[in-house]
């Protein structure tokens, strides 16, 4: 018990120190582009089926029934597909066929990514000195899910193992598209009926994991006190994926800059 005391001590010292160590060390990302990969244009591009995850960089919370009610998740992927409709130097898979190509078998390779991402981010959470411990000073200030996944989860062993079978079993795509729901919650209050939704797509390299291009983004609607329902979900989603959500995507053409010419 004696020794148990001392090792908790020691790993409480050494997360306070991360914090302290990591202000300094850490590095902010910005959305879009990432450094050394402005002039990136993938070969090819798997759009993987949607994640579902709190962002662990906030106190954010999930309402599993807005997510099944409004069919959000195939509303996100079909959303992120028409954005891409029309892009000549774009090329890759759906998440429809992606789907096909893991299978029906189960545990199929998305399981496994998504049970390396909750378990990544469990680690904020555990009362085990042992699992306390491999979280290092640059995760532990992460400030938003790009954050969380550059400097927590793209280094984690398993996940990295996992984006490689991926990418095997879809005919060795270069690229992986992460679509991660990271908050979808809804509140009416004194009449007022409001809707909120947050998400992160994030373009890895499915070789090392690196984040190449990412962007978080968050929208709420909220109806005039004379409408007593829910804003509509279809809005919400209008509202995020807009051109400009994919400014500087590699290969990605603007839509706005065509319609200039």
């Amino acid at each position: 018990m004696h020794l148990k005391r001392i090792v908790d001590r020691f790993a409480t010292i050494c997360i306070f120190s991360f914090i302290f160590y990591s202000c300094q060390t850490m590095k902010p990302l910005n959305n879009g582009i990432q450094e050394g990969y402005e002039a990136v244009n993938p070969a090819s591009i798997i759009a993987v089926p949607v994640f579902l995850l709190p962002d662990p960089s906030k106190h954010s919370l999930i309402d599993p029934a807005i997510i099944n009610t409004h069919q959000l998740v195939n509303k996100i992927q079909n959303k992120v597909m028409q954005s891409f409709s029309g892009q000549p130097n774009i090329n890759g898979y759906a998440f429809s066929a992606v789907a096909s190509a893991l299978g029906n078998a189960k545990p199929n390779i998305w399981d496994k990514l998504n049970e390396s991402m909750k378990a990544v981010a469990d680690r904020f959470n555990s009362s085990q000195t042992s699992t306390r411990l491999l979280i290092t000073s640059s995760c532990l200030a992460r400030r938003n899910f790009m954050e969380f996944y550059t400097y927590c989860l793209s280094p984690d062993r398993l996940w990295i193992e996992n984006l490689n079978g991926l990418a095997a079993k879809v005919l060795n795509a270069d690229t992986a598209l992460i679509v991660v729901i990271t908050e979808i919650n809804s509140a009416a209050k004194e009449d007022i009926y409001s809707i909120h939704g947050s998400f992160s797509i994030l373009l890895v390299d499915t070789n090392n994991g690196k984040l190449i291009w990412g962007k978080d983004a968050s929208a709420s609607l909220i109806n005039p006190a004379d409408k007593k329902y829910f804003p509509s979900w279809d809005d919400l989603l209008n509202q995020i994926f807009t051109d400009n959500y994919w400014e500087n995507f590699p290969g990605r053409i603007s839509k706005m800059k065509t319609d200039k010419k």
